[in-house]
């Protein structure tokens, strides 16, 4: 079992990576950056090097992507190892605030652009699972796929939402300490809550 660490100073309770620009939102969906952020999202410290072999990109370029993250609150310089040879790096662990006018085509745009993003990414990640399912363990068979519609009001929207956040907090505070109990393995837990187009005419009930 990997040695805890700290986890980074900024995650706890720092403000969120705030998003209020067209650019600065598709700075965001950039694949190679996608793939440093999904890397260090669990936890691990990695180097430009490291991280190359991922966006398969050199390590110059990639370390630019990397003092980009940086810039945008994504990632830090993690603590330098014992041979001193290269820098690592670690995400922040900050949560991602979108604050765009989506009124506007540009806002709009740059919105779906980042949202198609992490569905492209959490899609084929799930297609690859259920295309390799029959060689898993039996414990691990058998990926939990939910889709519900529910009738729900604004507040309990957010309700809901603040829930399954609260549920899932724990885990990833301890994957940002570095923490992998024994038998562990990386899991993809996506959350979307979005209301259907405006298409029923009955009137609400109650």
């Amino acid at each position: 079992m990997p040695k805890e660490r700290d986890a980074p100073a900024s995650s706890e309770d720092a403000a969120p990576v705030r998003f209020d620009s067209p650019r600065s939102i598709r700075a965001l969906a950039h694949p190679a950056r996608l793939a440093i952020i999904n890397a260090l999202a669990t936890g691990e410290e990695l180097t430009a090097t490291q991280c190359a072999e991922l966006t398969g990109l050199s390590p110059s370029a990639t370390a630019y992507h990397l003092n980009l993250l940086e810039r945008y609150g994504f990632a830090e310089p993690a603590p330098q190892r014992t041979d001193r040879r290269e820098r690592p790096w670690r995400t922040t662990g900050r949560r991602i605030q979108v604050d765009l006018d989506t009124s506007t085509p540009a806002g709009a745009s740059a919105a779906s652009a980042v949202v198609a993003a992490y569905f492209d990414t959490t899609r084929a990640l799930g297609l690859e699972f259920t295309a390799g399912e029959h060689a898993e363990p039996e414990e691990w068979r058998n990926a939990v796929l939910s889709n519900v519609d529910l009738w729900l009001t604004a507040k309990e929207v957010q309700r809901l939402s603040q829930q399954l956040a609260a549920v899932i907090e724990p885990h990833r505070r301890r994957t940002l300490r570095g923490e992998r109990p024994a038998g562990s393995r990386r899991v993809r837990v996506m959350n979307v809550i979005v209301p259907h187009p405006r298409t029923d005419p009955r009137p609400p009930s109650g």
